[in-house]
């Protein structure tokens, strides 16, 4: 069963929206350009508005069905939502914020405890504050647990780094692979930053002046050349889950590994500053332009971490090109068309991945 299932028809003046989905229980980003859609059916979801035709159903609950004059009110839906700004109330302090969302949720029906809530997000020392005291980054996770305080079986989230700066966005980004894997609450999570995304999930909704235009796994969908177009100008990226298989404290380097992988990784101790214990598991990003492809591993060079992987696709986008590679897990890798000429990069070919250690980013 789909945690969430709908198909949803809306026409707002010139702009006409006709979606049909089908979301599973992990994170799903709703990625698309401005005016592609995404906020309209966030509003949609939630309740507050109302579309002219279709419906919407959470698990075996139907919220809404215009054929049958099914609506439920937004309050009635068990839909968390988390908007851009926030929207805490300004005279409650944090405590009375999160509290009110408990108001509405029938009584021994809290899924998940004030106390528990509070730790995972780590909100102690912000209890008795009023909103106008806190960072942005505070404040979008008191709305974060304002709205998982409501018990939903389903939180929406509205472009909630777009206010965020980068630092602030990389404190926001754990705390929600947290959330998911603790209490199982679907979430989709709307932006037009992919690289943001791309830190949370794999599964993307992509959405194109009001519909559908790609559903599925990330590196999936860049396989579809007309997908990567759509990507492409907001910042591919590679993210891979590790683990940490040791630290190495002499020589200033951590020992990454993926199971997937045909080689471990390297990367310097001081982008984790020993945050991090033999074990623990996390996602590292690396940009597409900081790969280099060669067709024999080189020895004698400083560039650590250089994998051997297959090529399964040559994407060609006007003069530059995208090699996915297979190193046991699917690279994206960009190269100029005169390299990819030079060195007769096709399908088959067999190469290395080399990339410094300073090139990936951690998302803990």
């Amino acid at each position: 069963m789909h945690a969430l299932s709908a198909h949803l028809k809306c026409n707002k003046g010139n702009f006409s929206l006709d979606i049909e989905v089908d979301f599973i229980r992990g994170i799903t980003g709703v990625f698309g350009p401005s005016g592609a859609g995404k906020t309209t059916l966030m509003h949609l979801l939630v309740g507050l508005e109302k579309p002219d035709e279709g419906f919407v159903q959470i698990e075996d609950r139907l919220l809404v069905d215009i054929s049958k004059n099914i609506n439920e009110p937004a309050r009635n839906r068990n839909i968390g939502y988390v908007f851009q700004e926030g929207r805490l109330f300004p005279h409650m302090s944090v405590r009375k914020n999160l509290l009110f969302a408990t108001k509405y949720v029938q009584k021994g029906k809290q899924v998940i405890q004030f106390s528990e809530l509070v730790n995972l997000l780590e909100l102690n020392d912000l209890l008795e504050k009023r909103p106008r005291q806190l960072s942005g980054g505070e404040k979008q996770r008191v709305a974060i647990g304002r709205a998982l305080l409501s018990s939903p079986k389903l939180l929406l989230m509205d472009e909630p780094f777009s206010s965020l700066d980068v630092k602030l966005r990389r404190q926001i980004i754990p705390y929600l692979i947290k959330i998911n894997q603790k209490f199982n609450i679907p979430m989709l999570v709307v932006s037009h930053d992919l690289p943001d995304l791309l830190s949370l999930t794999r599964e993307l909704f992509l959405l194109k002046n009001g519909r559908v235009v790609g559903h599925g796994n990330y590196l999936d969908l860049v396989e579809k050349e007309n997908m990567l177009e759509v990507m492409r100008g907001a910042g591919l990226l590679n993210v891979i889950p590790f683990r940490v298989e040791s630290h190495d404290q002499k020589n200033g380097i951590t020992i990454l590994s993926n199971k997937h992988a045909f080689s471990e990784i390297r990367v310097e101790r001081e982008l984790i500053a020993d945050c991090c214990l033999v074990g623990d598991e996390m996602n590292v990003s690396l940009r597409p332009e900081d790969i280099a492809l060669t067709l024999e591993q080189i020895p004698n060079i400083s560039i650590r971490n250089q994998l051997p992987g297959t090529i399964i696709k040559v994407i060609q986008k006007e003069n530059r090109n995208y090699c996915l590679v297979d190193v046991g897990f699917k690279l994206l890798v960009s190269i100029t068309h005169a390299s990819q000429m030079k060195m007769d990069l096709v399908e088959g070919k067999k190469v290395w991945c080399l990339f410094k250690s300073m090139a990936l980013e951690l998302n803990m």
